[in-house]
């Protein structure tokens, strides 16, 4: 092992799926001998999950900082202190800033890691920084590395781009809880990404036909108090219940008999691979990297875009066929466990620093 530094570089203020696998890799390669720094936002949620053992240096980046010079400087100065062989970044305005300044400080691998399957705007700015700043992309699943070169095939060498998945903490299998009525559950941000109003009129659906069942939808934002008016205008109080954010996600899951997503899309759904340790089918429309993790009939089903009586009918046979329900929930366990288990896609990730053209190694 050499005496160059790992810097996971992640300028964003809120709690995420990019600043979870920032939190996790730092500490898996400090656990693992691993030189590491984490530069994380001053005021911001990722540098709070990192251990004090682990070098930290805090910024401050707004959407426009990549026109203040003093911010490259600010940044120059910080990596500049160490030894940084790779450098992996999270957020556009990081490729800008400190993208920018690897490169003059001659960072021989700066990646960025995409985590959204939102096509990347074919703008000048973009066409430079892919092609001369950034060496390598990480993608967070299938969906988001076609995303990357949507808009233009040229934008980056394709060979470039490799697909490393998020993990999931496996946990002990436990008994699941009976439920006196068939629960469906899903937890999201309440934004429009997430689609929740579909998720409202599959409810209409489904109890039109006449299934006994609840829907918990766990999380907050912006959304809460249209979503809850529309509920109340559809009647559907007694049935579709808004439990808000869940700080134990665990038993929030073991209360479920079925999880379901209705995201317009999704860069990597974490949500899905945790629901399946807890031997949960899910259901989820057939969009971006769904399909990567629902096998269609083997561990869920996967539902035509925006079709709610499609997904409804789906729900109905979970409802109304219980041994179905357990098989792909059995299915769907073993399924993460082969794929998704945290400690082998973090061993993933190792090797492919590794193997960056050498530059580290144990």
């Amino acid at each position: 092992m050499n005496n160059n530094y790992i810097c996971f570089f992640n300028s964003h203020k809120a709690w995420g799926g990019g600043e979870k696998w920032h939190s996790e890799a730092a500490e898996y390669f400090h656990q693992n001998g691993y030189n590491v720094v984490v530069c994380g936002n001053t005021d911001g949620e990722l540098l709070k999950h990192i251990s004090p053992e682990i070098t930290q240096y805090k910024i401050r980046f707004r959407n426009l900082s990549f026109l203040n010079p003093f911010k490259y400087w600010e940044t120059y100065r910080l990596l500049k202190k160490l030894p940084i062989s790779t450098i992996i970044l999270c957020l556009p305005i990081d490729i800008k800033i400190a993208g920018v300044v690897a490169k003059i400080l001659k960072i021989k691998n700066i990646i960025y890691r995409r985590g959204s399957a939102i096509p990347i705007k074919d703008s000048f700015s973009n066409r430079y920084l892919f092609s001369h700043v950034i060496t390598d992309i990480i993608a967070n699943s299938e969906a988001t590395k076609r995303t990357i070169l949507q808009n233009n095939p040229h934008l980056f060498d394709q060979e470039k781009i490799t697909v490393l998945y998020n993990g999931i903490d496996i946990p002990e299998k436990t008994e699941k809880k009976q439920n006196d009525i068939f629960t469906i559950g899903t937890a999201c941000r309440l934004e429009p990404q997430k689609n929740l109003f579909s998720l409202i009129e599959i409810a209409e659906k489904l109890k039109n036909k006449g299934n006994q069942f609840v829907i918990k939808i766990a999380g907050d934002g912006s959304l809460k108090n249209s979503l809850l008016a529309e509920i109340e205008r559809k009647k559907l109080q007694e049935c579709v219940k808004l439990v808000g954010f869940q700080s134990d996600m665990s038993r929030f899951y073991a209360s479920l008999d079925t999880f379901v997503l209705t995201s317009h899309w999704e860069g990597f759904g974490y949500v899905l691979a945790e629901a399946m340790t807890y031997n949960l089918p899910l259901v989820a429309y057939d969009v971006s990297s769904n399909p990567e993790l629902i096998k269609d009939s083997f561990n869920g089903f996967l539902v035509p875009t925006d079709d709610t009586e499609a997904f409804a009918n789906r729900l109905s046979n979970l409802i109304t066929n219980s041994e179905l329900c357990e098989q792909l929930g059995n299915n769907a366990r073993t399924f993460v466990e082969q794929y998704f288990d945290k400690q082998l896609t973090l061993k993933r990730v190792e090797i492919y620093i590794q193997n960056l053209n050498g530059l580290i190694n144990v």
